[in-house]
């Protein structure tokens, strides 16, 4: 996206805004229309911005998982922790907080991760957080905190998978699991992942 002026900016943010409104109020369906018509712009001011209702969803995503990464995956829970299981426990915690206190989650997660755009967003999402999990298991191994011998990248993508499968699930119960309840079996699921490996 090129840079945009202050104005246009503010422009923007408020027609995610009223995107955001309009996926929560009718389940995850989005009308151009009905999103002009909330932000009080026209229908050819959301083309300028985002090209297409395609590209409108994926912006919505986007922010969606821009908002995870610096909530998550990138903020230190403990700062002044020297123990790299008990800062990741936290950080665990911190992501099913995330999701449930996120209203757009399940459309995200589920709904709109059907739609082409968001699916190519989802995927360059996930790969970018395997990495940082892989470089985050590094840093422990590095600390002498975690088994060596445990491929990083491997090992990242197994611990995020399960994560994000289980964040699936815990979303799609009613009533769902206490927040307290499923980040203590993730992070009792994640040690398992990072247990030596035994012959």
């Amino acid at each position: 996206m090129p840079d945009l002026s202050a104005k246009a900016l503010k422009t923007r943010a408020s027609l995610l805004e009223a995107a955001r409104d309009d996926l929560l109020e009718f389940g995850g369906g989005l009308e151009v229309g009905r999103v002009a018509d909330r932000a009080g712009v026209s229908v050819g001011l959301i083309y300028r911005y985002f090209a297409s209702r395609a590209g409108l969803l994926a912006a919505v995503a986007e922010d969606f998982y821009d908002r995870y990464q610096a909530q998550v995956m990138v903020a230190d829970p403990l700062p002044d922790a020297c123990d790299w299981s008990l800062r990741e426990e936290q950080r665990v915690r911190r992501a099913v907080e995330f999701v449930y206190a996120e209203p757009l989650a399940p459309l995200v997660l589920v709904s709109l991760a059907r739609e082409p755009e968001v699916a190519a967003l989802e995927a360059q999402r996930i790969a970018e957080n395997i990495r940082q999990g892989a470089d985050n298991i590094r840093r422990g191994q590095a600390a002498g905190q975690l088994n060596a011998s445990l491929d990083p990248q491997l090992v990242s993508a197994m611990i995020l998978g399960g994560l994000h499968q289980a964040l699936l699930e815990a979303l799609a119960r009613q009533p769902r699991p206490p927040a307290e309840q499923l980040a203590r079996q993730l992070w009792h699921f994640i040690r398992g992942a990072l247990a030596p490996i035994t012959a």
